[in-house]
């Protein structure tokens, strides 16, 4: 981000909004800050860099339950808004995410994330889960499934995982997630695959940070070739079960699982 102008970006949801809305809206456009509105609706704002800025907007606009987004350029008191906001994450005392202007722990795996590439930057419980749960896992080849900004790859990478893959069906996720790995100084290999429609890549482990419905059309696509582990996350906690049942059937169990904010992520392993 450095000292780029910046524009704030103000995603309108109606209260009729899906629970899955806010993720969607993260996806492509990265942390914000939530904001409930007077109308039971919500208010996602997002700060992005100038010259993005149009871009961004309009994968917002894609997003079937945003019914409005807003502009504006922002001075430095926005600036220094957006620093407040993204603040350094420390993970399970093994990982630290942390945006540009704070130095990094020589003691911690670190994890740099630009909020101007955003896509995910740790402050949302479902990354904070994943990350957590990563932790847990011996690291072997590792598949990244909606991968964002590619923080868990990043991840995965300093916990000692790979060959690490990554991949997205967004393409201004895999320029991110290319964009960050190479900022980190760690081996990815990106590509714009879509779940449910093209075959993916096997792997030792799975790492998914998607919506519900999406955990078990991943469950359906890996069935040939099940992974031994899994972190899943994206969902609600009412929507854990009906996604454990679908990864069953491939050998796989919850072996952990944690809970933050009103998301679920979950561990599951053979």
């Amino acid at each position: 981000m450095g000292d780029a102008p910046l524009h704030r970006l103000t995603a309108t949801l109606g209260a009729d909004a899906p629970e899955t809305a806010t993720l969607d809206a993260i996806a492509v456009a990265g942390g914000c800050e939530e904001r409930a509105r007077a109308d039971g609706g919500t208010d996602l704002v997002f700060w992005v860099p100038s010259a993005d800025a149009g871009r961004v907007e309009a994968a917002l606009r894609a997003v079937a339950a945003v019914r409005d987004v807003r502009s504006e350029p922002q001075d430095e008191a926005w600036r220094d808004a957006l620093r407040t906001f993204h603040t350094p994450v420390r993970v399970a005392d093994r990982l630290l995410v942390r945006p540009p202007w704070v130095d990094a722990d020589p003691a911690l795996g670190d994890i740099l994330i630009d909020p101007g590439m955003a896509f995910g930057t740790g402050q949302h419980a479902t990354t904070r889960g994943c990350l957590e749960l990563l932790c847990a896992i011996v690291p072997g080849p590792l598949l990244d499934v909606g991968c964002g900004s590619g923080i868990l790859s990043i991840a995965a990478a300093r916990l000692g995982f790979g060959p690490i893959v990554a991949i997205d069906f967004d393409p201004l996720c895999t320029e991110a997630t290319a964009h960050n790995a190479r900022a980190n100084g760690v081996d990815v290999d990106v590509r714009r695959l879509v779940v449910g429609e093209d075959a993916l890549p096997a792997a030792d482990v799975v790492a998914a940070n998607l919506t519900s419905g999406l955990l078990v059309v991943l469950a359906g696509a890996l069935a040939g070739r099940p992974p031994r582990a899994a972190v899943l996350s994206g969902l609600r906690p009412d929507d854990a079960d009906g996604v454990l049942a679908a990864w069953a059937p491939l050998g796989l169990r919850m072996v952990d699982r944690r809970d933050a904010d009103e998301w679920t992520a979950l561990l599951v392993a053979a």
